[in-house]
């Protein structure tokens, strides 16, 4: 009777705890949070990914600490971690599909950023479109942007142009072909000066197509958008400034807030820039009718999509910001790939080889011919992702994703490094192994970005197919990664093509390997200046580049 009795209690017990546990959200889990702030100042502003790689290892499935039966059912949520700053919540994502479900198939509730207090409101104005939020400024920005940058009617830059924009960037090339050829060239003058020839080169590819002109000769322009570029990438992600974590502290006064003073000073010479530049291209749009670049489509779409002038100089500041940084920060992490793994530069290079002599220089005509190096170019996007921790995105409305609940106003952040590193995906994540991408069949020019959250997520829709005024989507994702991918792929198969390149060697003789790990901090990053050789692979490589240039 006893014993019944005690197994009837037991069973009712085990009901009710698992009833209640049924009926209430699981909590996500996440580190011990410190009173009053929680992880505030647990989470490092330098290398934020790394401290996220280690939270998603330990934090990352959710575990019972009593009955299995009672929760088996909340078992392997995947590596979702939660963290607090200030009273609001943080969740990390580091598995592509919950980012793929909560911020491509439910973007409509995940496509707004939290306000930013020093990079939105002082540095920004509210007019830097990356930063907007969810709201008729943010699809009416978009929108221009996705626009701004179809190949469409380029006339005088691009050639051949197709609905499909996975296809359409093949009208860049031209453009391409000569920016490439003058990074080789600058690659053979001055090989030490790597880190600045690259970061031109993607600067003067960006630069013509916005504003339709080349770089000034005297660099001043270069210099002030680098400027610019080296202030986002820090003043950007949440936690840079005390007040974004703490927004009470805006209503300080200007005397006990200098940041404020400085974020102003910012905006004033960043505006006054891009001002400059796309009125410069209105002024020649007066006398040269068949101008054409992102810049001058907007002008003459002004109208049509509702933009104000200051908005019209900020969507062209962001593709140039958003295009330069990224691409000439990959090159670089190839550059290093190839100096700690040269059996791979090898590779590439005997498969160049077999098509292209010392006097042809390599064209997007051979795409589909070199399989191995098209898997290196993808394999430098996994290996190194030049914005590992991801942009943040914030929920619009209370949601509930595999049982958890998450609330209004939580930030989401979809961590690439984790998605890239992921073992069950790309084992010994940490080896760069071009060879892991040559398993799938799939090697058209549109797979370079496939397979790389970086880019984002969600299916791409073209703006050509929508009412851009009443239901343009608002997935943020990367419109010009088509182009992109393209201009790192010639890129980089020209620098195999022409330059061995090798690890420098102390006064012993040894290698000095760079360290992966010692690279920038921020939005984007990139290797810190490191020792190498570029060694040209012949004296009539050399001649074919300049040659090359010369019929430009």
């Amino acid at each position: 009777m006893e014993i019944s009795l005690a197994l009837t209690v037991f069973l009712l017990s085990l009901t009710l705890i698992y009833w209640i546990s049924a009926t209430r959200s699981p909590q996500i889990p996440g580190p011990p949070p410190h009173p009053f702030v929680g992880h505030t100042f647990q989470v490092p502003i330098v290398k934020t990914w790394r401290y996220f790689e280690k939270l998603s290892l330990k934090y990352g499935v959710l575990r019972c600490s009593f009955m299995i039966v009672v929760c088996f059912n909340k078992l392997n949520a995947g590596p979702i971690v939660k963290l607090t700053l200030a009273g609001d919540d943080m969740i990390v994502l580091s598995n592509p599909s919950d980012a793929e479900e909560l911020l491509g198939r439910r973007s409509h509730n995940y496509s707004s950023r939290r306000p930013l207090v020093y990079a939105g409101k002082y540095l920004s104005k509210n007019l830097r479109l990356v930063l907007l939020p969810y709201g008729e400024a943010l699809k009416r920005q978009r929108a221009a942007f996705h626009q701004m940058v179809q190949p469409r009617g380029l006339r005088s830059v691009m050639t051949g142009y197709q609905t499909n924009s996975c296809q359409a960037v093949g009208g860049y090339e031209d453009m391409q072909d000569t920016v490439s050829l003058r990074l080789l060239m600058d690659l053979v003058t001055t090989p030490t000066d790597w880190s600045h020839h690259c970061a031109r080169f993607s600067a003067s590819l960006v630069f013509k197509l916005t504003y339709g002109q080349q770089l000034d000769d005297d660099g001043k322009d270069l210099a002030s958008l680098e400027d610019i570029l080296a202030t986002l990438m820090k003043d950007f992600y949440p936690g840079a400034h005390l007040v974004d974590t703490f927004p009470i502290l805006d209503r300080l006064p200007d005397f006990l807030a200098p940041w404020r003073a400085g974020a102003q000073r910012k905006h004033l010479m960043e505006a006054g820039l891009y001002t400059r530049l796309t009125s410069e291209v209105r002024t020649r749009m007066g006398s040269d009718l068949g101008l054409e670049c992102f810049a001058a489509r907007l002008w003459d779409q002004q109208e049509k999509m509702n933009i104000t002038p200051e908005e019209l100089a900020y969507i062209a500041g962001s593709a140039f910001t958003a295009g330069t940084d990224t691409t000439a920060g990959t090159i670089e992490w190839f550059l290093m790939a190839m100096v700690l793994y040269p059996s791979t530069m090898l590779k590439a290079q005997e498969e160049i080889d077999l098509f292209f002599s010392s006097d042809t220089i390599p064209g997007y005509s051979a795409m589909n011919d070199l399989p191995y190096c098209f898997a290196l170019v993808k394999e430098v996007f996994r290996w190194a992702p030049v914005a590992p921790a991801g942009i943040p995105h914030c929920s619009d409305a209370d949601d509930v994703y595999n049982g958890f609940t998450i609330r209004k106003g939580t930030m989401i952040i979809p961590c690439i490094w984790n998605m890239h590193h992921n073992e069950a995906e790309f084992p010994n994540s940490y080896t760069f192994d071009p060879e892991r991408f040559l398993k799938s069949p799939n090697d058209s020019p549109n797979s370079l970005t496939e397979g790389h959250y970086g880019f984002g997520f969600g299916r791409w829709v073209s703006p050509s197919a929508l009412n851009i005024a009443t239901d343009f989507p608002c997935r943020r994702k990367c419109p010009g990664q088509y182009l992109a991918a393209k201009t790192i792929w010639i890129a980089i198969v020209r620098v195999l093509w022409a330059f061995n390149i090798e690890p420098c060697r102390d006064a012993s003789g040894n290698v000095m390997n760079p360290d992966p790990d010692d690279c920038t901090s921020g939005t984007a990053c990139k290797p810190n200046h490191f020792l190498m050789n570029l060694v040209p692979r012949s004296a009539a490589h050399v001649k074919t580049i300049m040659l090359g240039l010369e019929h430009m």
